[in-house]
């Protein structure tokens, strides 16, 4: 049985990417595959033309790896700072730069469109392939392999995410913001108005969405959005460019609670009540998902080792 690393940063509870880097790991640990975390470090490009801004970038990384790394309490992932033998799988997430840990059997999951954060695309020949959301659909490299499992891993934190002390829909007033990935959008709304809830911790914005009326959020893809719907305010995501309703959510229950413009409010407020059970039902679906994985992996660098 092959055992994993997650090669990831802390833990922090407002990046997604991160907590289902994290999560994925506790849920391997749940299914009884050995598995850890790999505190992450960038691996940079230097030439003689790109030489200065990765040795600043080393520095500061260097400074933060001094600092404790943070891991959610509540999750199995220990961490692993050994030697990195041909029995592990390696997973990173798709904004990392070559293979930092030198593994043999390397799984990128792309936890965003490639190159979204860096301007680069990173693929190497023998990897393995998960996508989170469709963000790769016509991913083609020699020697590699682009499993057809969604690997959409999920975590919400419910016991934040509520309607315990939230207000009436006839008592609520005002309007939350998120910009997030959404920032190449045009920004819509009046400068001053409105809570902006980036970079807040999930117990402000737990606070703030019991009890705004509306939550808008230029970013299509957060889990904030439902969150919002969940604390009783109306939610509606800024739509992409190009990209309609059934586009960006195919499955009707991916799209409960939640509207695709203003336009679609009627239709996320008959559907908001559903959203709690479904997140229940997403538990379940995250250890089917996690055990999917975990066998592929093993075949996969199995007939590849």
């Amino acid at each position: 049985m092959k055992k994993f690393i997650l090669f990831a940063p802390g833990y922090d509870e407002n990046i997604g990417g991160v907590i289902v880097l994290h999560k994925l790991c506790d849920l391997l640990n749940k299914l009884g595959y050995e598995s850890y975390l790999y505190p992450c470090f960038r691996n940079l490009e230097i030439s003689k033309k790109n030489l200065y801004l990765p040795m600043a970038r080393l520095a500061k990384e260097f400074i933060l790896g001094l600092l404790p790394y943070a891991t959610n309490k509540g999750f199995n992932t220990p961490l692993y700072n050994g030697f990195v033998s041909d029995e592990f799988v390696v997973v990173y997430p798709e904004n990392v730069f070559g293979n930092p840990l030198n593994a043999k059997n390397v799984v990128r999951w792309l936890l965003h469109r490639p190159g979204y954060n860096t301007g680069a695309v990173y693929y190497g020949q023998g990897e393995l392939y998960f996508d989170f959301n469709d963000f790769a659909k016509d991913f083609k490299y020699a020697g590699s392999v682009k499993s057809k499992l969604p690997l959409t891993i999920t975590h919400f934190p419910l016991e934040i995410y509520n309607l315990e002390g939230a207000l009436p829909r006839g008592q609520r007033v005002g309007v939350a913001y998120c910009i997030r990935k959404g920032r190449d959008k045009l920004i819509q709304y009046p400068k001053g108005e409105g809570v902006v809830i980036d970079g807040k911790s999930h117990s402000e914005v737990s606070k703030i969405f019991k009890k705004v009326k509306t939550f808008i959020s230029y970013d299509a893809y957060t889990a904030y959005s439902a969150f919002a719907a969940i604390c009783g305010a109306d939610s509606v995501v800024i739509p992409e460019p190009g990209v309609d309703k059934y586009e960006w959510h195919p499955e009707d229950e991916a799209r409960y609670g939640v509207a695709y413009g203003l336009d679609d409010i009627s239709d996320a407020r008959a559907t908001a009540e559903l959203l709690r059970d479904r997140f229940l039902n997403k538990e379940a679906d995250n250890l089917y998902l996690a055990s999917c994985f975990a066998k592929e992996a093993s075949s996969f660098f199995g007939e590849n080792s």
